[in-house]
């Protein structure tokens, strides 16, 4: 009986911050929440680009952009979640109204129920004396992992050694959502640094909201394990089209 009451508590749980996660989305794109279950095709008047989100099992992907461009996208839009963040077809679609394509990328979301234990003394919050560290990382690293990894200044927490910064996660804020970003020393991953820093800043998140966003391009399969590993789940993916005037 024990373990029936704790999978149904986890069960809960889970559809709380699922429902959450739907109601910061929803007014995120000013749209019902009952849009964030059943998709469609959306025009929206406080938006300059066009996107994809495409939640785990919703009937439908979730596609909007201004009304100029409707009929472009109601004749490109995907019908299912099948397939939903290819956005070559709509893209195509748009034609040359269609600028600079971003995505698909990851979205997951971690709690204290789900989030991995707090991470070892070695990781520290970084203060200003330490952002020469932080921007010599920057340095050794390639310009796009730099670009993708949001890791743009404090408040950060980090793992450093022998006076360099090895590992560093950021904590940024986006709608008022808690968001992670991570970026390694090329010449020590491996070796697990990503998910202690990645932990500690979630459990900072977590302390002002009950769920902590991270997100992460498709194509990076190695960020993604990270995110798993530290307790994020997936929730939903996305993409954004950015338009031409």
């Amino acid at each position: 009986m024990d373990g029936v009451a704790v999978r149904a508590d986890l069960e809960v749980t889970v559809q709380d911050w699922r429902a959450d996660v739907g109601r910061w989305w929803a007014d995120v794109l000013r749209l019902p929440a009952a849009a964030i279950r059943a998709g469609g095709v959306y025009a929206l008047d406080h938006v300059d680009h066009v996107g994809i989100v495409a939640v785990d099992g919703a009937v439908a992907p979730i596609v909007y952009g201004p009304p100029q461009v409707l009929p472009a996208l109601l004749a490109a839009a995907p019908t299912d979640n099948g397939d939903s963040t290819e956005v070559s077809i709509l893209a195509a679609e748009l034609g040359p109204r269609a600028s600079r394509v971003l995505g698909p990328a990851w979205y997951g979301y971690a709690t204290a129920q789900t989030l991995g234990p707090s991470a070892p003394q070695a990781v520290r919050w970084l203060r200003e004396p330490d952002l020469p560290l932080l921007a010599a990382l920057h340095e050794r690293t390639p310009p796009a992992e730099q670009e993708e990894s949001g890791t743009t200044g404090l408040p950060a927490f980090g793992l450093v050694e022998n006076r360099e910064l090895l590992s560093v996660a950021c904590l940024g804020t986006w709608q008022g959502m808690p968001t992670i970003g991570v970026l390694t020393d090329p010449r020590a991953r491996g070796r697990g640094l990503a998910g202690m820093v990645v932990t500690a800043a979630a459990w900072e998140g977590l302390n002002r909201r009950s769920v902590v966003q991270y997100r992460a391009w498709r194509r990076n399969t190695a960020s993604i394990a990270v995110a798993v590993r530290c307790g994020f789940t997936h929730y939903c993916d996305g993409a954004v089209i950015h338009l031409n005037p």
